[in-house]
């Protein structure tokens, strides 16, 4: 098998499988940043897998990559735990190990479920917006999904400028009480 086969393979398994083995991994980290670094893991193996020995054995693509991300969900946990277990002991890093640690543990990253509290927020605010009034869902759909100016987006509705700053502003402040935000 040629690269350029592989590639393709890999890129349709890729777009296929993508949702499904996120979700997995998800799942299963704590942190965003780890998931993130998990579904890297999960497929750079696959794409080496499928390199050195092929992909006319795999049955289904999806099942197979399930498999390697539990593998790495495990590898990752392991790791972890033994990280912890060798750090018994502040007084026994140098300054610059322990400066180091403190800016790593200072760092604002979000906790995974706070990220996915704020999606299903965010999800549950736009699908109020668009079951409320036609005109105001379209207003928010083409300002904060097709990223367009508030005057662009009266020229694409045939509304004043005025007025879609009055239908957003306020839609903005009954989503704020409603949501308590």
């Amino acid at each position: 098998m040629g690269k350029p086969e592989i590639d393709s393979y890999f890129n349709d398994v890729y777009a296929a499988t993508f949702t499904a083995v996120s979700r997995f991994v998800t799942s299963h980290a704590s942190r965003l940043q780890d998931a993130e670094d998990i579904i890297q893991n999960v497929y750079t193996r696959f794409y080496k897998r499928i390199s050195d020995k092929g992909y006319d054995d795999i049955e289904s693509a999806e099942a197979f990559l399930i498999n390697i991300a539990k593998f790495e969900c495990r590898s990752f946990l392991a790791n972890f735990i033994k990280r912890r277990e060798r750090v018994k002991n502040m007084s026994d890093f140098s300054e610059e190990e322990s400066a180091a640690l403190d800016a790593e543990l200072s760092r604002d990253e979000p906790l995974l479920e706070d990220v996915l509290t704020n999606k299903i927020l965010a999800k549950q605010i736009f699908d109020d917006i668009m079951n409320r009034d036609e005109t105001v869902g379209r207003i928010f759909y083409l300002h904060f999904v097709c990223d367009m100016k508030l005057d662009e987006v009266a020229d694409k509705l045939g509304l004043n400028v005025s007025t879609v700053k009055t239908k957003l502003y306020r839609t903005i402040e009954k989503q704020k009480k409603k949501f308590g935000l």
